[in-house]
């Protein structure tokens, strides 16, 4: 792939290059790069954001080698080049020479990124110049195009869908499981995250996808994607792969921002085949009493200290319960139920769940209930649903969640 901003040159092309922008506009763009700037880098020079300044615009640029995020910055190009300028040290002084001027009107101030005739770059703002320190652009690695665009999704959907699967995401050494899993199939993008324990699937509808496309899939690291594309702000995500059948290159670019990403090895699980199709009992509850329940009883396991902190989802025909398990004076343990809707239980059912797991859960849905769709066995998967029907549609968000078993150290 080719490079719009790289260039192989140091201090020649560096001579004479300058841009004007708002100092919010730098910011907010440094910020964003950042993501993708190691914080230790192995070599100097990935301490730096790659500056291109062209036409009418700047594009600020970072990597780590398997990250790319650039922004393009609204401004005024005085001269035409690039420059490698250090990040932390470019962000601090852009707080530095606006030190006790309020905010909102330190953004406003015009700042000034140039090199002088010596080639020595420096920054003007808020009547201040100061060198920065730089590296040669050469040693630079490229920031490749965005991949070309398979499918349009709307940003608004597509960000809270991509932070409600992260949350089923591992973060163990095992790649396929640090992933989120994205399929393209006409009219839908579907994302998947799973860390063994917890499954967790959003489809989001697609409003535009490449003609003639084949159903396409990649497995992109979700902690270097999700930071980025909740700073997104446009309408839409133009969602990229640079190969269809065997991709390497994922992009996302939204508005003036592109972050692509280097695709995460391994095969990722077979989901489809754990999602039940039916179900054994449904309990539809009160998803913010329900949260509050679990996480009384989490503060109780861990006021008790207790190593083995699970929690008992007690199930009647007219309601549920949350408890703490205790290893010592279980029968002394008393909580208060809440109402439920409830099919298929005739008479007690008890599931037991690692807490976090379930508070993280109930935290991936966003409506007033939420409904568990239980199995004949205890020990088999709950799947979580907003509605009743959610079981059966296959546009609905659904997190599957692993029960633990009763005799567990």
């Amino acid at each position: 792939m080719t490079s719009t901003v790289h260039t192989t040159n140091t201090l020649d092309t560096a001579r004479g290059m300058g841009f004007a922008t708002d100092r919010g506009s730098l910011v907010e763009a440094l910020i964003t790069v950042g993501l993708a700037v190691p914080k230790r880098p192995a070599v100097s020079v990935l301490g730096g954001v790659l500056l291109c300044a062209s036409e009418d615009h700047l594009t600020v640029s970072g990597t780590d080698h398997e990250t790319m995020v650039s922004v393009r910055v609204p401004g005024t190009v005085q001269h035409p080049g690039t420059l490698v300028i250090d990040h932390a040290e470019l962000t601090k002084l852009l707080g530095a020479l606006v030190k006790g001027t309020r905010k909102r009107d330190a953004d406003t101030l015009a700042v000034t990124v140039r090199t002088t005739d010596d080639g020595t770059p420096v920054v003007d703002l808020a009547g201040y110049t100061m060198p920065v320190t730089s590296y040669p652009t050469g040693d630079y690695p490229t920031i490749p195009d965005p991949a070309p665009t398979l499918a349009q999704v709307d940003r608004e959907t597509f960000t809270e869908h991509m932070t409600r699967v992260r949350i089923a995401v591992g973060t163990d050494k095992t790649p396929m499981l640090t992933g989120v899993h994205l399929e393209i199939t006409p009219g839908r993008v579907t994302m998947a995250g799973t860390d063994r324990f917890r499954l967790a699937i959003a489809p989001v509808a697609a409003v535009s996808i490449a003609r003639t496309m084949p159903t396409a899939s990649a497995l992109v690291p979700a902690r270097l994607v999700v930071p980025v594309v909740t700073r997104f702000t446009g309408d839409r995500v133009r969602i990229g792969l640079d190969n269809v059948t065997d991709p390497s290159l994922v992009s996302f670019t939204c508005s003036d921002i592109t972050v692509t990403v280097r695709t995460l090895c391994g095969d990722f699980p077979a989901y489809q085949q754990l999602l039940p199709t039916t179900a054994a009992g449904t309990i539809q509850t009160n998803r913010a009493t329900l949260l509050a329940a679990t996480r009384r009883a989490a503060a109780v396991l861990d006021a008790k200290r207790d190593r083995q902190s699970r929690v008992a989802v007690t199930i009647t025909p007219e309601s549920l319960s949350v408890a703490p398990v205790m290893a010592e004076h279980a029968d002394t343990v008393s909580t208060p139920g809440q109402p439920a809707t409830v099919v298929g239980v005739t008479g007690t059912a008890r599931l037991l769940f690692t807490p976090a797991y379930l508070i993280d859960a109930l935290n991936s849905f966003t409506g007033d209930t939420v409904t568990l769709h239980t199995q004949t066995s205890p020990t088999r998967p709950v799947l979580l649903t907003d509605t009743p029907d959610g079981l059966t549609e296959d546009a609905a968000f659904r997190h599957l969640l692993m029960p633990r078993r009763l005799q567990e150290n």
